[in-house]
């Protein structure tokens, strides 16, 4: 069975947190600043997949479709 990437907050931390580094090497501020913005997009993924995680147990108990 294939994981749902948008269910999985490690993959999208580690996306982060890689992206962080890559902007660290970057000399320009507007390019830097531009991927510090996309890593902060993957914290919010991260964030999205992890309260699609606390919501499906209830989903399933109540009967409604995820």
């Amino acid at each position: 069975m294939v994981e749902n990437v948008m269910t999985n907050a490690t993959y999208w931390r580690d996306r982060a947190a890689k992206t962080r580094a890559k902007a660290d090497l970057f000399r320009y501020q507007n390019s830097r600043a531009n991927l510090l913005k996309i890593a902060e997009e993957y914290d919010r993924l991260a964030n999205y997949a992890e309260q699609q995680l606390l919501r499906a147990p209830t989903a399933k108990l109540s009967g409604q479709s995820p």
